[in-house]
């Protein structure tokens, strides 16, 4: 019904009203009855209109305000501030992850100990339509350390531009989010390959997803190493490709990626990095007054499998660097590689992102979340050239340092919920000494043990 035909209907139930007033037993009011009751009518219809205009420009205030208003959530994907308009949005998040470590043997170095492995709070949010921006420090294990923080412009999903600082688009692992890593630590090839760097980076999809690439212009970073304080003008340059040549067909090799990843560089100052097993226990580390002082190459290729529960990962590195030692220059390469494989007990897709639990953990349901089992074997080999010489001369004292580490990893994943994750992961790692090969140090054995909470 419209309103005017609401109007008239009040008129006229008021006009009843004004005639039921007039005095009893007069069947025929008079005419300055009439014109009374008329001038009545008509004020009251004036005051229903003003009434009616004030309640429709309380409804228009109110729509224009809801219109305006900024969009408040908070949900398993943390909280979020969005405006109307939906072009500027800051999403702050984080990222608990405390571990233990229990190490078995008479000779094992390392210490039985709990630890903070990971505090991050993360802020991250758009400006307008095209930019973007994150930042995230990690207060782990007692310091403050500024991990990613960088912008982006957004041209198409085939061209966009980063620059600040953030992950080196190389390494396999390390591009995977440390909320989903599937063993409680990266593998060896992570340790050959750089972490985050400062500088330009252009990346995009081509072909709906089915090809990605990632070029990059940064300082450069020792094997391992993050970028602080660039101290020469030497520069690094990355490069990514990662193909899913049957993504979105619906076939059994849908989940199939194939990838190469290479850097080449300069670096002039600094140490190289010393290499640590799965348990985070150094194995081999450099001789004294070794350095960086030259060209810096390295190559990757990776892949990843997946189909249903089930899930296939590796990649290989092969890090090849100038150094020297009291004047005397030499080429040393290592090299690492890993396979993974895992399955998803429950039933959910196994992922990179991890998985998402069909149903979460619950006492009073009777609901476990996800359950997931991981195996991985890899190996990590420093070259020959490193141990040959004297004490005087070489650069890695084989009396110390083990040329080799093989370990292999047993893992258990709980997904309580897409927040909650508790991991348990056993470790063996053999070594082998420099060029003779023999075995210098006890086989580590280890158990890993992670509660992540994420937000």
């Amino acid at each position: 019904m419209h309103r005017s035909s609401h109007r008239h209907t009040r008129l006229a139930l008021l006009a009843l009203f004004l005639l039921g007033t007039l005095p009893l037993g007069r069947a025929n009011p008079s005419t300055d009855q009439l014109a009374l009751l008329r001038d009545q009518l008509r004020a009251l219809e004036q005051k229903i209109l003003i009434l009616e205009r004030q309640q429709e420009l309380r409804d228009e205030a109110a729509a224009t305000a809801t219109k305006s208003a900024p969009a408040l959530v908070a949900g398993p994907s943390g909280f979020s501030i969005t405006s109307a308009d939906r072009g500027f949005q800051l999403r702050i998040r984080a990222n608990l992850q405390v571990d233990g470590r229990v190490f078995f043997g008479d000779q094992i170095e390392g210490n039985d100990t709990f630890l903070i492995r990971r505090l991050r709070p993360s802020f991250e949010g758009t400006v307008g339509t095209k930019y973007a921006f994150r930042l995230m420090p990690d207060f782990a294990p007692s310091n403050f350390n500024l991990l990613d923080a960088y912008a982006t412009y957004t041209h198409s999903p085939a061209f966009n531009l980063l620059v600040g600082k953030t992950k080196t688009p190389f390494d396999f692992e390390r591009l995977v989010s440390q909320t989903d890593l599937l063993f409680i630590e990266r593998a060896y090839p992570t340790s050959l390959g750089p972490n985050r760097d400062l500088g330009v980076q252009v990346f995009g999809d081509l072909s709906e997803g089915r090809l990605s690439y990632q070029l990059a212009l940064q300082n450069g970073v020792p094997d391992g190493g993050t970028s602080i304080v660039d101290t020469d003008d030497a520069k690094e340059l990355a490069a990514r490709i990662f193909a899913q040549p049957f993504r979105g067909d619906g076939s059994a090799l849908e989940g199939l990626g194939l990838g190469l990843a290479v850097t080449t560089g300069e670096q002039n100052v600094g140490t190289p990095a010393v290499l640590r097993t799965h348990a985070q226990q150094a194995f081999f580390s450099w001789a004294p007054g070794v350095v960086n002082a030259g060209n810096h190459q390295r190559v990757s290729p990776q892949f990843h499998y997946y189909y249903g529960p089930f899930g296939l990962i590796g990649s290989h590195v092969s890090s090849r660097q100038t150094l020297t030692r009291a004047g005397a220059a030499r080429d040393v390469t290592a090299r690492a590689w890993f396979v993974g494989m895992h399955w998803v007990l429950t039933g959910e897709d196994a992922s990179l992102r991890g998985v998402t639990p069909l149903t979460a953990f619950s006492w009073a349901d009777g609901t476990w979340g996800a359950w997931e089992v991981a195996i991985r074997h890899g190996r990590l080999r420093v070259g020959d050239e490193a141990f040959t010489g004297t004490s005087t001369t070489w650069f890695a004292n084989p009396a110390t340092s083990a040329s080799e580490a093989r370990g292999s990893t047993l893992g258990l994943n709980w997904y309580l919920n897409r927040n909650v994750k508790a991991s348990l992961n056993l470790e063996h790692t053999d070594f082998e000494g420099g060029p003779s090969g023999t075995v210098t140090r006890e086989a580590e054995k280890a158990l890993l043990t992670r509660v992540q909470l994420r937000y």
